[in-house]
């Protein structure tokens, strides 16, 4: 874990040390130190360099892409000094297998690397790598023409920053030409022409004054990354001699006839047996993770199919049960209907009877009232027979 954290912060300190911000910013920041306190003794940077902050800018930016070509420059340098340094061991009468690549990466390790970007180091790494990687230094020369076109790729990025600064610094010197202009524009004033022609003159000076330092200081930025930038070229060509005097002929030269082509042939097959190997595996793996997935939705629908079934069924008991209740409600209904008919009929009975009872009441009464006068009546007076005529007849 310390170690980690010890890298981490080299790897901080080495980016910071050679950022061409930081060293540019302190560089035009003593400048414009020295300006301000008169040591340079020159009002030419007085005015042409701190006479408006327009100006200001293009001398920071002017700085800060010296101080990449310089970075850059250096670099080279170091590279260029460095191309004398041995890097692997001499090559051998019957020259190297392919087998031999760890053990010759392990001896290039060991080789310090003298430049942040050295193009010796990797070059031949990557071409070791790439022997290894195939087992077969056949078009080791391809593979290396290659490596040589990524590397002056590579170089030609590394100028993003410069290219950027070239351009910002003249775009600057025309945005205080019209800083200028419109100052000395808005200062004019008609009716007092000779009291405004200083102001006037001031917006023109910054106009001028901006874009002629703003033209000086890209061609000399323009000049110096010329001359760098040949010496990288320069640097290039003098890897490619070394990187092809290290690897050309260090590996057994493979003979062309017959027997080595089926072999090739043979090697090739192989890699792409392993390959189709690995693609079929692949695609196998892949497809059973399909049939898996399938499987597990068929297994959740016919689960749901399920569960579906049984709450139809219970449904379907449901409104039997409700079918079978609906009946006896309506058997009952029937039942009480013929109960109310008979209960009307009860009532009306019911109310016949209440009338006899009257009758015979109205009759008792009668029959007291008339017990009532018959007591009335002397007690001499002849019976009264009830019995009916008819028997008094037969008994005369």
């Amino acid at each position: 874990m310390r170690t980690g954290k010890v890298s981490g912060v080299q790897r901080l300190i080495d980016g910071v040390s050679r950022s061409p911000l930081v060293w540019g910013s302190l560089a035009g920041a003593g400048f414009f130190a020295l300006v301000h306190a008169d040591a340079l003794g020159s009002y030419f940077f007085q005015r042409y360099c701190a006479g408006h902050p327009v100006e200001y800018v293009e001398t920071m930016l002017f700085f800060v892409g010296l101080a990449a070509l310089a970075i850059k420059a250096l670099d080279v340098a170091a590279q260029v000094r460095g191309l004398s340094r041995p890097l692997m061991e001499p090559i051998a009468p019957d020259g190297h297998s392919p087998a031999d690549c760890d053990m010759l990466l392990a001896r290039l390790s060991r080789v310090p690397q003298v430049g942040q970007d050295d193009y010796l180091l990797r070059r031949v790494r990557n071409g070791l790598e790439s022997v290894r990687r195939i087992d077969s230094a056949d078009n080791l020369e391809e593979r290396l023409k290659h490596l040589a076109d990524l590397d002056a790729d590579q170089a030609h990025a590394g100028y993003g920053l410069m290219r950027l600064i070239v351009w910002a610094i003249p775009i600057l010197g025309f945005l205080g030409t019209v800083i200028g202009i419109t100052m000395a524009i808005a200062s004019l004033k008609p009716a007092a022409l000779e009291e405004s022609m200083v102001e006037v003159t001031g917006g023109l000076g910054v106009a001028f004054d901006t874009t002629a330092l703003a033209l000086g200081l890209s061609i000399i930025l323009m000049f110096v990354q010329h001359y760098v930038d040949r010496a990288e070229t320069g640097l290039l060509a003098a890897v490619d001699a070394r990187v092809e005097a290290e690897l050309i002929g260090r590996f057994k030269e493979v003979s062309v006839d017959p027997d080595s082509q089926v072999a090739a042939m043979r090697r090739m097959s192989q890699a792409a047996i392993r390959s189709m190997e690995e693609t079929l595996r692949r695609q196998a793996e892949l497809w059973q993770a399909a049939v898996e997935a399938n499987r597990q939705q068929w297994q959740e629908v016919q689960g749901t199919a399920v569960r579906a079934a049984e709450n139809l069924a219970a449904v379907q008991n449901a409104v039997v049960h409700k079918a079978e209740v609906l009946t006896r409600a309506v058997d009952a209904a029937s039942c009480v209907a013929g109960l109310q008919e008979t209960l009307n009929r009860n009532l009306s009975a019911l109310a016949g009877a209440r009338h006899f009872e009257e009758t015979v009441m109205s009759l008792a009464a009668a029959i007291h009232l008339l017990n009532a006068r018959l007591g009335e009546l002397p007690a001499k007076a002849p019976p009264v027979s009830l019995e009916p005529a008819r028997r008094r007849g037969q008994a005369a």
